[in-house]
This record gives C-alpha cells, sequence and structure tokens, in this order.
C-alpha cells in the first residue's frame, strides 16, 4: 500500500486483494499519511463555518464565530478558560494545532517558543506567580521528550502544571505511525496523574480533573494526553479517513462485503470518538482544594517552645509562597517578630530591607537556635540535611509532604513533624503567642553577623581587583561591584530570574528582591536553561514590570534562543549574562582538587550580537566604568519594548571557592 501526503489523500494499490486482510487497513494508512502530513509548518487547510444545534451553541464563547468549527480544540479552550488560564505556552505540531487554534479564538494568548523545554519552564513561572496552574501544550513524540528536564525540575519544586501532549490517532497506536510512543510510561515518574483523551466528551472533565489534582496537596506537574482524532473536527477526520457519508450499497461479493465492513467499522469508530460532544458540561468550582490544617496541638506545642525561646530562627521556603497567601504570611511573620531567612521563592517576601530578615550567616544563626521552625523547607543537602540545626534546639518542620517529613530524620530528627499548610500554621501560631521574652542580644548577634559578611564581600571584591590575571583581562569586571551596581539599579518592581551557577550564586548574595513572588530560581533540582523560559512567564504576568535576567555563561546557551520569542512578542526581558568565559563553579575547585581544568573552559562569545541576531538589542560591557551606564540603557531600551543583553565580561574571582555540591 503507497499513499500520497496530500489534503486529497488517495489509497492507491497494486493488489486488489489488499484490501481484504484488514477491514479497515486503509483508515490507517490514511490515518498515517495524515499524522505524517501533520508534521509539517502548520495547519493551512482553510474550513467553512459549521452550523451548530442550540445545545452546541450555548456551549461557545462570544468569540466562538470566529472558530472554523466546533471540534476538541476548542472545548480543551473552553475548559483552560474555566480554569483561569490566560496563557498557553508552546510549539506548534499538527497532532495540537487544533488546541493551539481554539485557545486563539476563544482569546487565550498562544505564545509559541523556539523550544518545547521552554513551555514547561514558561508555565512553571506562570503557576508559581499567579497560583493558577500553568499550561504547556506540545506535540507528540519528541516534543514531549523535549519537556523531560522541566517537567521533573517542576514536580521537585512543587510547581502545579498541566502538560498537554499530542498524540497519534487511536486506530494507529503501536502500528508504527508518525512519533507513536508510550508516552505514559515516559510521564509517569515525573507527574502526579496521566489522562489519555479517548471521547471528545471526555476533555473537559478530564482537564477539571487535571488542574485539581495539580493543585491538591503537594502541587505538582500533570500530564493530559490528546490523541489527535479527539481534537480535530469531526467533517475532516471523516475526510482524511476516505470513507463514504453516504451508505454503501451491500452487494454479494467479496470486495463488497469487505468495503461494506470497513466503513460500518470506520463509521462506529468515529461515532463513539464523538458521542455526546460538545454538550455544555455541569457548572464547576475552580477553586483551588484547601491545603491539611495542623491540630491544635501541633500549634499548642510549638507556641509553647517559641515562647521560652531566646534564640529562636524561622525558614520561610518556596511551599509556603502562594500568592493569595503572600499578605497574612507577612502579617504573621511581624506579629511573630522572629528572625527570618527566606530561601527559594521565598526570597523577596520581606522587600528589600526587613528588620526581621537575616540574609548571611544561616548556618551560624542555625547552630547557636535554641528553636528552629522550618515552614516548606527540606532539611536536605541545603540545611547538611540537619546537620546545621543545633541538636538541643526545638526543631518543628511543616510540610504538605509526608515523605519529605520523614526524611533525614536519622541526622537530625525533628522534635515535631506538622503535615500541613504552612500559612494557616503560622498565622494560627501567631495567635496562639501570647508572650515572648526579650531577645534585643540575640538580634544583635544576628545583625552582627549580616554586617562581618557584608564587609567580608568588600574585601573580597577589592582582592579581586588586585588577583593576577592575563593581560586581556585586567580591565573585565569584579563580580562582586557588578552585582552591587545591578541592584543599585533595580526598580521596585524588579522580577528577578536566576539561571547559572557561580555569577548567579554571586548574585544571591548581593542583589535584594524587592517584593513578594519577585525572585524565580530552579529549585531544589539545581536545573540549569530556566531562564528563557521564566522569563518568558514572568514577564507576560507581570507587563509592567522590569524582568531581569540573571545568566551565567554557561546557562544562557541553553534559552538565549528565546530572545527571538520575545522580540516577536515585545518582551522587554533585560538580560544580564555574567561572562568569565568558563564553567566556574567547577573550574575553581576542579583545579584546586585535581589539577586539571578539562570540560570547564568556554569562550568570552559576543552573546550581545547572538542576540541582536534575534531582533533584540546587544550591549557589550568590558569595563568597571562602562558598567552603570550600560544598566541605564538597557532599562531605556526595556522601557520602549525592547528585550537586552548584556554581556558582561568578568576577571576570575574567589569569593565562592568552595562551593561545589558533590
Amino acid at each position: 500500500v503507497s499513499t500520497q501526503s496530500t489534503w486529497g489523500l488517495r489509497l492507491q494499490t497494486n493488489n486488489q486483494m489488499a484490501s481484504q486482510d484488514l477491514s479497515h487497513v486503509r483508515a490507517v494508512a490514511r490515518l498515517q499519511t495524515f499524522a505524517g502530513h501533520l508534521r509539517g509548518d502548520g495547519f493551512t487547510n482553510q474550513v467553512q463555518q459549521q452550523t451548530c444545534s442550540s445545545d452546541q451553541a450555548s456551549f461557545k464563547s462570544q468569540k466562538s464565530a470566529r472558530v472554523p468549527m466546533l471540534h476538541g480544540g476548542a472545548a480543551a479552550a473552553q475548559a483552560f478558560i474555566e480554569q483561569g488560564v490566560k496563557y498557553i505556552f508552546t510549539l506548534t505540531g499538527g497532532h495540537i494545532a487544533p488546541i493551539l487554534v481554539g485557545c486563539n479564538q476563544l482569546g487565550i494568548k498562544v505564545v509559541d517558543v523556539r523550544h518545547e523545554v521552554s513551555t514547561v519552564f514558561a508555565a512553571d513561572a506562570v503557576a508559581r506567580m499567579t497560583g493558577t496552574p500553568g499550561v504547556a501544550i506540545v506535540t507528540a513524540g519528541p516534543g514531549l521528550t523535549n519537556t523531560i528536564t522541566a517537567v521533573k525540575n517542576a514536580q521537585m519544586a512543587q510547581s502545579p502544571l498541566v502538560v498537554i501532549g499530542g498524540a497519534t490517532a487511536q486506530i494507529l497506536k503501536g502500528r508504527g505511525s508518525l512519533q507513536d510512543i508510550d508516552q505514559f510510561a515516559l510521564m509517569k515518574p515525573h507527574v502526579k496523574g496521566c489522562w489519555s483523551i479517548t471521547q471528545v466528551k471526555e476533555i473537559i472533565p478530564f482537564l477539571r480533573s487535571a488542574f485539581k489534582l495539580a493543585q491538591q496537596g503537594v502541587p505538582g506537574p500533570v500530564f493530559v494526553e490528546f490523541p489527535l482524532d479527539t481534537i480535530w473536527p469531526q467533517d475532516i477526520l471523516i475526510d482524511l479517513m476516505g470513507f463514504s457519508k453516504n451508505p454503501v450499497k451491500l452487494q454479494l461479493n467479496t470486495s463488497s462485503i469487505m468495503q461494506y465492513a470497513q466503513q460500518l467499522y470506520l463509521q462506529r469508530y468515529v461515532a463513539k470518538i464523538f458521542d455526546k460532544a460538545f454538550i455544555p458540561p455541569p457548572p464547576h468550582d475552580a477553586s483551588p482544594p484547601p491545603g491539611p490544617q495542623a491540630p491544635a496541638t501541633a500549634i499548642a506545642f510549638t507556641a509553647k517552645a517559641l515562647q521560652s525561646s531566646i534564640r529562636p530562627v524561622i525558614l520561610v521556603g518556596s511551599q509556603a509562597m502562594r500568592l493569595s497567601g503572600v499578605a497574612p504570611l507577612i502579617a504573621a511573620l511581624e506579629k511573630l517578630a522572629v528572625p527570618v531567612y527566606l530561601s527559594g521563592m521565598g526570597r523577596g517576601l520581606l522587600g528589600k530591607e526587613h528588620k526581621l530578615q537575616m540574609r548571611h550567616k544561616r548556618t551560624n544563626a542555625l547552630a547557636k537556635a535554641d528553636f528552629v521552625l522550618l515552614l516548606g523547607v527540606h532539611a536536605d543537602f541545603r540545611l547538611d540535611y540537619g546537620r546545621h540545626i543545633n541538636g538541643s534546639s526545638h526543631f518543628v518542620t511543616v510540610n504538605l509532604c509526608p515523605e519529605t517529613l520523614r526524611k533525614n530524620n536519622d541526622i537530625r530528627k525533628p522534635s515535631l513533624r506538622v503535615y500541613g499548610e504552612s500559612v494557616s500554621f503560622v498565622r494560627r501560631l501567631a495567635d496562639a503567642v501570647l508572650t515572648q521574652p526579650d531577645r534585643s542580644d540575640w538580634f544583635k548577634f544576628l545583625n552582627d553577623l549580616q554586617a562581618q559578611r557584608e564587609k567580608e564581600i568588600d574585601e573580597i571584591s577589592a582582592k579581586n581587583r588586585c588577583l593576577e590575571v592575563p593581560e586581556e583581562d585586567k580591565n573585565f569586571l569584579d563580580p562582586i561591584h557588578l552585582c552591587r551596581e545591578i541592584d543599585n539599579a533595580l526598580s521596585d518592581d524588579s522580577v528577578l530570574i536566576a539561571d547559572g551557577g557561580d555569577f548567579v550564586g554571586t548574585a544571591s548574595y548581593i542583589v535584594r528582591p524587592r517584593s513578594p513572588l519577585s525572585w524565580l530560581d530552579p529549585g531544589v533540582f539545581g536545573t540549569l536553561g530556566v531562564g528563557g523560559g521564566f522569563a518568558m512567564g514572568a514577564q507576560l504576568v507581570r507587563p509592567s514590570s522590569e524582568v531581569w535576567l540573571l545568566y551565567g555563561d554557561g546557562s544562557s546557551a541553553y534559552s538565549l534562543a528565546e530572545f527571538d520569542t520575545y522580540a516577536r512578542f515585545r518582551l522587554p526581558v533585560i538580560a544580564v549574562i555574567g561572562n568569565d568565559a568558563c564553567w566556574s563553579q567547577m573550574y575553581r575547585d576542579q583545579i584546586r582538587l585535581l589539577r586539571d581544568p578539562v570540560a570547564t573552559e568556554l569562550a568570552f562569545t559576543r552573546y550581545d550580537i547572538v542576540a541582536q541576531g534575534y531582533g533584540a538589542k546587544g550591549i557589550l560591557v568590558r569595563r568597571p566604568s562602562q558598567v552603570r551606564a550600560a544598566l541605564l540603557e538597557a532599562k531605556k531600551l526595556a522601557s520602549q519594548g525592547h528585550p537586552v543583553v548584556l554581556n558582561c565580561l568578568l576577571s576570575k574571582s574567589k569569593f565562592r571557592e568552595g562551593s561545589i555540591s558533590l
């Protein structure tokens, strides 16, 4: 059997008896060709407006008059609107085209990116900053496999996402169709749940379930598979499967009987897919389900311990950061008046400067503390698996994940493990704590530690400028000085995206987020390459804010192509690339420990010129005297709607020596 890849498909055969091998061989061959054709550059077939029944009409939105016809893609878009989705991120493909068209026609912004991994990273940023699950839509097979790193990162960062994957037609599964793989086997280890649509009527109920699960308990990604025969319009599907809409006349010969059987099989196949499709769904409450609440005994125990504590510390992590909970969380922390360290998405919670916030010497503080409360923070490698926490202190940890609460208890066992939602817990705790002792000496000790560290940073910066460096590097930038200038340049509504190793690690000590939910880093997985997608999502969520993307030169190459996306969508992201021609976090300690720099050295690549090729503005910064003017120029260009790359050439630094994580 051979086919020709056109919209007017024909099945040709040299042997008339070939049609008798399987009753639906023609449909299989036609759909195979259809799937192959769809991998092209887009959906160009023009279809006519379909008149809807009265039931269908009530299902349509105000913009549905622009939709070519009802199809599963439109139903998916309707479900997204119901959940409050404003943006979807995609890289186009025939397996998903009707969903993209449906979203576009119903007013959801469709943002097409340059690599599928960016769809999930961008959706992750939207979820973190809005509380609404982000949506990434990718085509089948390699389109989906390209997302895996970002999906795993979202799982470990506990971000609620809905990943939509196209798939081959159900009739072709397992037959060698284009890009047909077992997508459930690929996704199951990395998501909370998987669904595969088999009928159009399942689309809205299944998506409702997916959004609910993504937000329930420990937030995380979910996966929904859409075979292409559930989303393409019924008339197109029937035409491409190649059977007549008119009844086949049955005659008493083998060929006629086989043709009749094939026609009957395909009619029933399509009828099942579209059975009861587009009937208005019942009302649905899309509000996120409430989190688990700590028992009153846990509140009482913690309040009693805190009331007698002289040296308490609270650590706030990403899990505690939800848009609706920001204001009550701040109010509770201020009422408790306990020193606070912030990590992950918690950075910026208390603004640029707050008397309760401590930024440096956390290890020293935890070693001296007599009371430690972790709010959505895991006692993992970042706390040396719990060893940083004073062994004789009252240690209370609050988390939505029972497994996390038990992890590393053999190294440092908590006094109390609380399965519950952090914001609710700390609000109730603040109400329960009635009196507290004088802690002025403790605050003085911690503030002295902050001042000491700031002095150390200044001294290291001065030494960096005196290091012996190659002649051509002498006038390059000290990374600490660059980060201080960035901090001075930030506006109060700035959003910071962290994507890198050594340079971003330096920035985390110096650059201060200005407000809650204004710092995005990959999280515990330590993933490089998040920047392009994160900045995209952040700029869409906060269009009037400055979005600063802090790149290491190594990490920038993962997603620099998204400056094409920024330019097309007029997303004025400002990227600062700390370019020291090196994977410095590895280089420094690899040289020290192994005496060999192999695979750690890069070049002083002109990333500013690369950005210009993508339609952005590029600025090269070589000398300290150029930094301030370059930052101001970048802000000016961004205010005019241009994405900007500042390629900042750095000298070598020993600031973070010993920071390699093994």
